[in-house]
């Protein structure tokens, strides 16, 4: 939630920006027109200035949306009594129920940025922030939904939308609408422009579009712009009451150091929003994640658009999860003191904190790639480590199944290894939060399996890194279901062959044509898996 904060109009910003200006003697270009060496005009420069957002803006407005959720009602009750007065207690009085009118005032709202179809198939994909979408309609899926979803378009236009895929962990969602549009209505519709994904810096202007008091709904997003205040921003965590104890709640990824923090005005409204660079570029998300409970104001925060951002853009488009890097191990954070003294034979240790493997977990990733414990982390794909939540941000980033470059320090004589991990996945705490309409594998003989720590409801106290593969869903009346095979069984191998991931699991599965199947659990039971009889695996 954002709250009000002091604004500046215009002609002071105007005014500040040409004082700033003034006290500087050169500059070499401004928006690609040369100043040929000599002193420029404050006027001048500050017009130029103003000239760039203004184009910035007129660029991206039509790709950013507004966000209303409308609540729908309940079944009411029909009562034989006649109501007091001639007045119905379950009467309504809204102002207006359509949203395409401009007196329709949603209880929640926020933004959304049209983006390009990952997949080519030219569809209409709007995202924005997954808490935005929570208890909306659901792609393909006949449960009846809390809350409609309407996209509030350029012109006054619109549609109502539903989820393709929402990940909590990185509060990002992607939206369709309902019905196919016209073709017409789809062509109007312009994807943005992502950046080119060069490092922000401090101090770098941006502009920031959105939808602030759900007063966007006539399609035309309000802006502010200002600059980005720091990067790798760390936000308070959020805290929920349960049974009178103050517990805190799953962390998202960003409370391990991804956010941008900017000084732009983010209202109330302003969550899912487009965050530009001068050339109208989306270069980061709008969000409230990081807002104080409680406080009259909040800083501003945006998901930057980087490759790990893109990544699970792509998935969600998909309609997949967005799935997390894991490494099994136990991180911890030394200072400068405890490890010279543990790498004495060491140079170059002037960083005041470095990251080491205090444990690794048998048959993770980690130990697969060789890691042992008290090897030193110094870089996750050559960016440094400070502390234990910068290799948690990294590993997580990188994503389940890809593989990341690991810089280490080893033993008394410090040797330097490079070692190469190929990643499992994150265990997911609230699977029911995570919303997908496909999966990366389709049902095979009734049975889905995924990496053996998948979600945490699976995983072992205390933890450990089975060398399996999960079973995470059993449809019914299947071969698998017949069988026996139960949720949550591990399964480490099939047919002789270990496996301990999806892939290598379904790899050996294609080689099985319509015969039974030996699988072996984790306790070394083994189960024969029968074929399909009506040969639909």
């Amino acid at each position: 939630m954002f709250d009000a904060q002091p604004t500046i109009s215009a002609p002071g910003r105007l005014w500040l920006m040409k004082t700033f200006l003034s006290g500087m003697l050169m500059l070499p270009f401004l928006g690609g027109l040369p100043l040929r060496g000599q002193t420029p005009d404050a006027s001048t420069v500050a017009l130029a200035m103003q000239q760039q957002i203004i184009k910035a803006i007129e660029l991206s407005e039509p790709s950013v949306v507004a966000i209303s959720k409308i609540k729908i009602p309940k079944q009411k009750f029909q009562s034989r009594i006649p109501a007091p007065f001639g007045i119905d207690p379950n009467q309504g009085f809204s102002i207006s129920q359509d949203p395409q009118d401009l007196n329709f005032i949603p209880n929640e709202f926020g933004s959304g940025v049209l983006i390009p179809d990952p997949t080519k198939q030219n569809r209409v994909l709007v995202l924005t922030n997954f808490h935005l979408t929570e208890g909306g309609p659901v792609a393909e899926q006949a449960s009846a939904p809390e809350s409609r979803i309407y996209v509030h378009t350029a012109n006054r236009q619109g549609f109502y939308a539903e989820i393709l895929a929402a990940d909590p962990r990185s509060d990002l969602a992607v939206l369709t609408p309902v019905q196919p549009v016209s073709p017409e209505y789809a062509r109007s519709l312009t994807p943005i422009r992502y950046g080119n994904q060069k490092p922000v810096k401090k101090g770098q202007f941006v502009i920031a579009l959105g939808n602030p008091y759900a007063i966007a709904r006539d399609g035309s997003p309000s802006a502010s712009w200002g600059i980005i205040s720091n990067f790798h921003r760390y936000p308070v965590p959020i805290f929920k009451h349960f049974l009178n104890q103050e517990i805190a709640k799953e962390e998202t990824l960003h409370h391990f150091g991804t956010l941008l923090q900017v000084d732009t005005h983010l209202d109330l409204g302003t969550s899912g929003g487009a965050l530009l660079d001068l050339e109208g570029n989306l270069i980061g998300v709008t969000t409230a994640l990081a807002a104080l409970e409680g406080y009259e104001k909040s800083v501003g925060y945006a998901i930057p658009i980087d490759q790990s951002t893109l990544r699970i853009i792509d998935s969600l488009a998909a309609g997949l999860e967005a799935e997390y890097g894991f490494l099994g191990i136990e991180p911890a954070t030394l200072d400068r003191g405890q490890v010279r003294s543990s790498f004495p034979g060491a140079v170059g240790l002037v960083a005041p904190f470095y990251v080491e493997a205090s444990r690794v977990k048998q048959h993770s990733p980690a130990q697969l790639a060789g890691m042992l414990p008290h090897d030193l982390i110094l870089s996750v794909n050559g960016q440094k480590l400070t502390h234990d939540l910068d290799l948690m941000r990294e590993v997580g980033k990188a994503g389940a199944g890809n593989e990341i470059k690991l810089q280490i320090l080893r033993g008394k004589k410090a040797r330097e290894l490079t070692l190469n991990v190929k990643l499992g996945k994150w265990p997911v705490a609230d699977d029911e939060g995570i919303v997908q309409t496909r999966y990366r594998h389709p049902l095979w003989r009734g049975l889905r399996v995924d990496y053996p720590t998948a979600r945490r409801k699976y995983t072992f106290s205390p933890f450990s890194y089975p060398p399996a593969v999960v079973v995470t869903h059993v449809a019914p009346d299947s071969p698998a279901q017949q069988a026996g095979l139960k949720e949550g069984a591990f399964i480490s191998q099939i047919n002789g062959q270990a496996v301990q991931t999806p892939d290598s699991f379904y790899q050996e599965a294609q080689k099985v044509n319509n015969s039974p199947v030996t699988l072996l659990y984790l306790d070394g039971q083994k189960l024969i898996l029968p074929p399909a009889s009506n040969k639909k695996q």
